[in-house]
C-alpha cells in the first residue's frame, strides 16, 4: 500500500512550480491567501492557483502591449 504525500509536501512542489515558472517574484502564504511580490508591484489572491492565473496574465500583458488584456 502506497501512502499519498503530505499537504506539506504538495504545497511545498506547487510553490517550487510556481518560482520556476516567474523567476523574480517572491511567494508569501498568510490567512488571507497568496501574495506574489517582484520590485514594487504586489498581487494577492486566495488561493496560489489564482496567483499563478493572474501572473500569467501580467506577464502577457507586459510582454505584449497590444494585448487586449490590458
Amino acid at each position: 500500500m502506497t501512502t499519498a504525500p503530505s499537504a506539506d509536501f504538495v504545497m511545498e512542489h506547487l510553490l517550487q512550480e510556481a518560482t520556476r515558472e516567474f523567476p523574480g517574484w517572491s511567494f508569501e502564504r498568510d490567512r488571507s491567501g497568496w501574495t506574489a511580490t517582484r520590485d514594487g508591484t504586489r498581487l494577492h489572491r486566495p488561493s496560489l492557483a489564482a496567483l499563478r492565473a493572474i501572473l500569467r496574465v501580467h506577464r502577457a500583458v507586459r510582454h505584449d502591449p497590444e494585448c487586449p488584456c490590458a
